[in-house]
């Protein structure tokens, strides 16, 4: 059954009779899942921000054997998995729905830690439409300026959001300068899972600011 499907033949095949609901969004989170779920330690926590994005989540938690077929492709029944992210999950602390709020949550976690000497990185996923949220701007003035270097995003750069390509909705380029003027470490990587490694390896390295990952989405 599905467990001999790869991943993104996996997620077409739970999507397609649910309309393919966000399927492209969700193709391009597989990877970055698969690096963070990865990467991600004991202490760390995992925001999944654009949480329409849940279908990915769910086939990485298939494919590492948390998640049976069945519960699997229970995606969007009214008793199945949820259509966005819930805690309870595996790895889920914190619910997602609306956009725009995940790195002000991400904040709030890594000032917690600091405050109560604890380890851990917080991880926090973004789409590159969700970025027309103001909330997000704000969330990294704050995590800026409060120095949150165990605060991690990785932006899912594929271009596009619900209503067409992004750089005509809402410009965002130069994607870089602008988290750069901001106050953050920025890095550029193309969106495969090796590449996304390589980065989350460097980003635990450098200390003193937050970090933005921007995965690429090339076709």
């Amino acid at each position: 059954m599905s467990e001999a499907l790869d991943p993104r033949t996996k997620l077409q095949s739970m999507l397609q009779p649910v309309n393919n609901f966000h399927l492209e969004s969700s193709e391009t989170c597989l990877e970055i899942l698969s690096a963070v779920l990865e990467e991600k330690g004991e202490k760390d926590v995992v925001i999944l921000s654009k949480g329409h994005s849940a279908p990915a989540f769910y086939v990485m938690l298939h494919e590492m054997g948390l998640l049976s077929d069945e519960e699997l492709y229970s995606f969007a029944d009214i008793d199945g998995l949820p259509s966005h992210v819930i805690r309870g999950l595996p790895f889920i602390e914190v619910s997602s729905g609306s956009l725009g709020q995940g790195l002000s949550v991400a904040n709030g976690i890594a000032m917690a830690k600091r405050m109560d000497g604890e380890e851990g990185y917080v991880y926090v996923i973004l789409g590159d439409g969700e970025l027309d949220e103001g909330q997000v701007w704000e969330a990294a003035m704050t995590a800026s300026h409060h120095r949150l270097d165990r605060v991690i995003a990785i932006v899912d750069r594929n271009y596009f959001q619900l209503t067409g390509g992004t750089e005509e909705i809402l410009s965002k380029e130069p994607l870089a300068d602008k988290w750069r003027a901001f106050g953050w470490e920025v890095m550029g990587v193309p969106n495969r899972k090796e590449e996304l490694k390589k980065a989350l390896e460097t980003a635990k390295k450098l200390g003193g600011r937050p970090k933005v990952i921007i995965a690429r989405w090339e076709v």
